[in-house]
């Protein structure tokens, strides 16, 4: 059987990249997040912080600049470019076997491949602000202002790259609020949900 692949897009600080590790663990088999723009600074030369903020300020452009001059099109180009190289890593990275894709837009870029599972893990605003707080140690208004720019850098470099996804609905088979189940509980949902979805799976040995 040919590999499945299960890709998770998430909120800020939904724990959406503990969930997604956890069914990688639980799975036994690769996890690949930041991963992405690592391979993506090996490739290019460039150092992975240029390329998250490349990848920031043409998607902030973009919607909200682009028809003022301010509109920096050189960055756009070079973000173009740069989600192109990412995009044919997120293939390679699908071509190895089974995994989990965190991020990047990988829910559009896997949609006609087969045994693909897309997920989005969200939380109310109240439970994010507690999980920046306690887990990540930041005050509230750091945690007010890392939510809200993160969350629309995610949404605009979507918007940017997948503008065929009209809304947050587009292109995910799953949906979970991580505050109703915690990360083993939305992890196991993930793992429920794929095996109902896709038959006959082949999981590494000593695996759930």
């Amino acid at each position: 059987m040919k590999p499945f692949v299960i890709t998770v897009s998430r909120q800020f600080a939904s724990m959406g990249h503990a969930i997604a590790k956890k069914v990688a663990q639980e799975l036994g088999i690769d996890f690949y997040d930041r991963d992405v723009v690592e391979e993506a600074a090996r490739r290019t030369g460039l150092a992975p912080n240029s390329i998250s903020r490349t990848d920031e300020t043409a998607a902030s452009h973009s919607f909200f600049l682009k028809k003022t001059k301010l509109f920096n099109i050189n960055s756009y180009t070079i973000s173009q470019q740069i989600y192109e190289i990412e995009k044919n890593i997120i293939l390679d990275f699908a071509g190895r076997g089974s995994c989990v894709i965190v991020g990047r837009c990988a829910e559009s870029i896997l949609k006609d491949r087969e045994n693909v599972l897309r997920v989005y893990i969200y939380a109310p605003h109240a439970i994010r602000m507690k999980n920046c707080t306690e887990y990540l140690q930041m005050t509230r208004k750091e945690a007010e202002t890392k939510i809200r720019s993160i969350d629309l850098a995610r949404a605009n470099y979507r918007k940017l790259h997948c503008p065929e996804c009209i809304t947050e609905f587009d292109e995910r088979d799953l949906m979970i609020d991580s505050s109703k189940f915690g990360i083993e509980g939305s992890a196991q949902l993930i793992i429920d949900a794929l095996t109902n979805r896709i038959k006959d799976l082949n999981f590494p040995e000593g695996s759930s």
